[in-house]
């Protein structure tokens, strides 16, 4: 997986000599993390991303993305168990519980994607699509009372920055649009790691991108 995401950023953010048609866009959507009980759980928000791509030609599109899905901080409890007495300081070991707060929490994903304009008729036409990139979860942890600190390797993770990379599989199904001559709507869902609860994102997309060239 992650040879094959490399080599498709490449291929996107490499413009071939032959290449006429170059694409540089934003969007905005919404986005949910899965859970064990579906594909979105509780965890959603607004989701931006930026994009630039290569045309092929007037059906076949490579491109480059970075999403970013921005989440809550979250806050919980830990209460004294036997974890506790792996502490090296006494007074750490008889603390009745520790609270944990994290912040800056977000997802992220960069992948290289190929998409499929089918030819229509209408102004709209549908799009399919694949992706294959990476995908990381970043916070800010801290906890009280003053020591804690100590424990929370023990108990979870350390404090302060954190972050945690995993491969990302994108399905993109949609539709897209050509507004004037060098604008192009697109909009709907992209299905990233699907079905791999926690590890899932689902996200509802809607970009707007200028196209330079020729064609």
């Amino acid at each position: 997986m992650r040879r094959a995401s490399c080599v498709l950023i490449l291929l996107a953010v490499s413009v071939p000599a032959a290449a006429q048609v170059v694409e540089i866009g934003a969007g905005i959507g919404r986005g949910c993390i899965g859970d064990s009980s579906g594909f979105c759980g509780d965890e959603t928000g607004p989701m931006w991303a930026i994009h630039s791509s290569v045309w092929l030609d007037d059906t076949f599109e490579m491109g480059a993305r970075f999403a970013v899905l921005p989440l809550p901080d979250v806050n919980y409890s830990v209460a004294h168990d036997d974890r506790f007495s792996a502490a090296d300081d006494p007074a750490i070991r008889q603390l009745a519980r520790i609270d944990v707060t994290g912040r800056e929490r977000s997802r992220r994903i960069i992948s290289g994607e190929a998409t499929y304009h089918f030819p229509s008729e209408h102004p709209v036409g549908f799009l399919l699509g694949l992706g294959v990139g990476v995908k990381s979860n970043r916070t800010f942890q801290s906890c009280v009372p003053t020591g804690c600190e100590r424990l929370m390797p023990i108990l979870s993770s350390p404090v302060g920055h954190l972050a945690s990379r995993t491969p990302n599989l994108t399905i993109i199904i949609g539709a897209s649009g050509r507004i004037k001559r060098r604008i192009e709507m697109r909009g709907g869902i992209r299905l990233h790691n699907f079905a791999g609860e926690e590890s899932s994102t689902t996200e509802i997309f809607f970009t707007t991108g200028y196209r330079f060239g020729h064609r």
